[in-house]
């Protein structure tokens, strides 16, 4: 029982010591254009990030990755989208892989998302995402992360201003 419950805060503890909370601001273009505000939650191998856009819909991103040795990504990603403005007040799920590379500077994802019961144009399942972290002033070395983030998924392209915050 004591062995259970030392592990298991051992698991959270260092969860919580090396993951990121990510808050964010930018503008949606497209079908929905506003503003957008995100929060989320990043950990390596792991992101959950929702998006709102002002007064149109929440859309929620999460994926779990595997990093080979040269930063090539590769992992299954979740998309959800809850418009509620729309009479049916419509709630839609996407899924499928996702493809990407990583370094120090970059953060870049591809995936096909469809819910893959009927047949989808494919210019509205391609997800493409490019994040680019602002390098650390000279001589300073920021523990949090800013970063510039260009997003494109079912014709919307969404540029987001966001911050990744260690929670310790």
């Amino acid at each position: 029982m004591f062995k259970r419950l030392f592990i298991s805060c051992f698991l959270v503890i260092i969860t919580l010591a090396y993951a990121y909370f990510n808050i964010g601001v930018g503008y949606n273009y497209g079908e929905f254009s506003n503003w957008v505000l995100r929060a989320g939650y990043e950990y390596y191998g792991f992101n959950l990030n929702a998006d709102w856009t002002l007064n149109k819909l929440w859309n929620i991103y999460a994926s779990v990755y595997f990093e080979a040795d040269l930063g090539i990504l590769i992992g299954p990603a979740i998309y959800a989208t809850y418009d509620y403005n729309s009479s049916s007040n419509a709630f839609s799920v996407a899924y499928g892989p996702i493809l990407g590379f990583s370094n120090k500077q970059l953060f870049v994802q591809v995936g096909y998302f469809s819910d893959f019961t009927t047949l989808t144009n494919i210019s509205n399942a391609i997800f493409a995402s490019l994040r680019f972290y602002v390098p650390d002033p000279p001589g300073m070395k920021m523990v949090d992360k800013l970063y510039i983030e260009a997003q494109y998924y079912r014709g919307s392209f969404k540029i987001v201003v966001g911050l990744l915050e260690p929670y310790f």
